[in-house]
């Protein structure tokens, strides 16, 4: 499992954090669910088809 950090603009946070909140609850690891929704989700758009697992359970260590 790889790990990546970014910077984004801190209304941008607020915004995902509040959605990966109403959409998986207060689970551990709901931040990282939403971010590689959002990557997967980019690389169809860019027209990169990868599968996504819906129940995939990502942690990182």
């Amino acid at each position: 499992m790889g790990a990546v950090t970014v910077c984004i603009p801190d209304e941008l946070e607020i915004a995902f954090r509040r959605i990966t909140r109403q959409k998986y609850g207060d689970k551990q690891g709901r931040l990282s669910r939403g971010a590689t929704e959002a990557f997967y989700d980019w690389c169809r758009k860019e027209g990169f088809e990868y599968s996504h697992p819906e129940d995939e359970n990502v942690q990182c260590e």
